[in-house]
């Protein structure tokens, strides 16, 4: 799961962090440099959202398909 580090604070939130051990280290490094050391009292983690399949308009994945299909075809009458 993608999350972000956020701290409401100083209105801060850090690049996508791809595990727990980056997102501790820029919870760390933010209270350091930003808060002498001390937890933020807006501090919090927020999920960044994954787009999915199903997320595709209806009209994209129609094009996609057929593009697909298209491309097959055309490689197909090729090797003919």
């Amino acid at each position: 799961m993608l999350r972000k580090y956020r701290c409401d604070d100083c209105a801060s939130t850090s690049t996508v962090c791809v595990t727990d051990g980056v997102l501790l280290r820029e919870a760390r490094r933010h209270r350091i440099l930003a808060h002498a050391g001390l937890i933020p009292d807006g501090e919090r983690v927020i999920d960044v959202p994954v787009a999915k399949l199903l997320d595709v308009p209806r009209g994209q994945a129609i094009a996609t398909a057929l593009l697909a299909v298209f491309l097959i075809v055309a490689f197909l009458v090729r090797l003919n």
